[in-house]
């Protein structure tokens, strides 16, 4: 026979009717099978406690989940059976109805077992024998539940975080872009737990290169820029195409440095078809121990990059064949107008010249030569110096042999008195050059000036123009700065056949690997900026 549990369960009422029911129920001894009959058909957990956290009933949910018998639970401390505790839990619901009155519910982590339990204590009515109050407590065990929700959570989180990434990565426009958007994306998101202190390296056929880091010691910094195959962790992920969890104590690191302490690193190979592109490495937080989900991410995230990188990679290749032929093109063009132009200055005026001298000759040989003479001997002059000018528009001898701002200071200076039209230029004196620039940087951006030059005086009618170039380390800058009518570049740009010369414009500055920017709007005026990366600019 089961053991009954040591209460009667009583109405309280302050009315003779329920008074009486309160005898009958005290008197009656089936009252307490068939509240257990009652608690037995719940699926979950339940319990009767007191106000002390006695069990006064518990259901066979209650046994089954806690694995305890009915000897074993009624009479026994509530927070021991469910969180195995000998006192009062912080969040026990129980202490809050007490207080309120009110039922309540909660949810709960037991970190003794590492379980979820779904909480919920309500007042009754019924009374034990010595006159407590008696409430029900339902326990859930809803860890699956739990489980399964953060791990939804966490996949949405996983999932929406590589989203942003590859929108990141379509921006980019170089590889180093890409391995920066990485370290940026890992470190933007809060639940990895990243430390803020990374560093990514590309893979250039000799070993590594360091294209982006955060944070990184100084001294550390100046000795990673680049790395042999098989060097340290970075060169050994990069060789094995392994990633790499480790403590700096349990590694042996080939590249030490002062001030160095005990750090955990996690290195991923950057790879595409399981050819290494580059390696990211990560610091993790003091202590932090790298779990599978957030490296399962990292994981997802590296071949993202290395998909982003292999696509770069490719448009760089196209690029540098493009630039190649386009090369080619363009020497092949200035060759000829070089030689065109010589042919004109050396052969063609030198021919005029030598049929004016012969007039001339003539005479003074002979006075009586006919009065059309003179007039033919104007027209002669005249055409030499047509055919000067063409030669020079053709290729500029004092660009060959005094480079490009005297070329531009010169043939601006011409143009301003040929035309009428005001034009301020600025650029570097000659005894501040130090050297000249490469030969196919000042041909391609003196063609540049002279093609935004043409167009703002041809086309956009303007009364004043600005030329500027300026020298800056690293880099070179053209100007080209009018206030005429301006147009509607997107739609001029779309039509090929009307912008042969803007086309011409980008097409050279493909060739020098630079960058072309041109802002104009009808009535606004026009803006061209050129910007050639070069070495050689001191």
């Amino acid at each position: 026979m089961k053991k009954r549990a040591a209460y009667r369960a009583v109405q309280v009422s302050s009315n003779a009717n329920n008074l009486m029911k309160i005898n009958k129920l005290k008197k009656n001894q089936e009252i307490e099978p068939a509240v257990q009959n009652i608690l037995d058909a719940i699926p979950f957990g339940v319990f009767l406690v007191g106000p002390d956290n006695q069990i006064l009933a518990a259901n066979e949910a209650i046994k089954r989940d806690f694995g305890a018998d009915e000897n074993q639970l009624i009479g026994a401390y509530c927070p021991n059976v469910v969180h195995q505790l000998n006192k009062p839990i912080a969040e026990c619901p129980l202490t809050d109805v007490l207080e309120k009155g009110q039922p309540v519910e909660k949810e709960i982590f037991n970190d003794a077992n590492g379980r979820w339990i779904n909480s919920a204590v309500y007042p009754t009515s019924m009374i034990t024998l010595d006159g407590k109050p008696i409430y029900v407590h339902f326990v859930r065990d809803i860890t699956q539940v739990k489980t399964a929700a953060t791990e939804l959570s966490r996949s949405l989180e996983h999932h929406r975080a590589l989203c942003n990434l590859l929108q990141n990565l379509q921006h980019c426009r170089s590889c180093s872009q890409i391995v920066d958007a990485l370290i940026d994306q890992i470190i933007f998101l809060s639940w990895l737990g990243m430390a803020a202190t990374a560093a990514g390296f590309l893979s250039n056929g000799n070993g590594l290169e360091l294209v982006a880091h955060r944070n990184v010691p100084p001294n550390l910094l100046k000795r990673c820029q680049r790395l042999k195959p098989g060097e340290c962790l970075c060169g050994k992920a990069a060789e094995t195409g392994r990633k790499i969890v480790c403590s700096s104590s349990s590694y042996d690191h080939s590249i030490k440095y002062d001030g160095m302490v005990e750090h955990q690193h996690v290195v991923l190979p950057i790879q595409y078809n399981e050819r290494t592109l580059g390696v990211i490495t990560l610091y993790l937080n003091p202590g932090d121990k790298m779990d599978d989900f957030r490296l399962g991410f990292l994981e997802a995230a590296a071949a993202a990059t290395g998909t982003a990188l292999d696509a770069q990679l490719a448009r760089e290749e196209v690029l540098r064949t493009q630039q190649k032929y386009i090369a080619q093109a363009i020497s092949y063009q200035e060759d000829e107008r070089k030689r065109v132009a010589y042919d004109l200055h050396d052969q063609l005026c030198q021919s005029l010249s030598a049929i004016l001298l012969e007039m001339q000759s003539n005479k003074s040989k002979n006075p009586d030569t006919g009065s059309a003479q003179p007039s033919i001997e104007i027209r002669i002059r005249e055409l030499i110096d047509q055919v000067r000018q063409l030669a020079g528009q053709l290729r500029p001898a004092i660009l060959d042999d005094y480079g490009l701002e005297s070329a531009l200071s010169r043939k601006i200076k011409d143009i301003s008195g040929l035309k009428g039209i005001e034009i301020d230029y600025q650029g570097v004196s000659l005894d501040k050059i130090k050297e000249r620039l490469p030969r196919d940087i000042e041909v391609n951006l003196y063609r540049i000036a002279m093609e935004a030059l043409n167009n703002a005086i041809s086309h956009a009618a303007a009364s004043h123009i600005s030329v500027i170039l300026l020298w800056q380390e690293g880099k070179v800058t053209l100007i080209v700065e009018d206030d005429g009518c301006g147009f509607d570049y997107p739609a001029v740009r779309s039509n090929m056949d009307n912008c042969r010369g803007l086309i011409e414009m980008e097409r050279r500055m493909v060739v020098l690997g630079g960058a072309l920017r041109i802002e104009s709007a009808p009535e606004k005026g026009t803006t061209v900026r050129a910007e050639v990366p070069v070495d050689t600019v001191r």
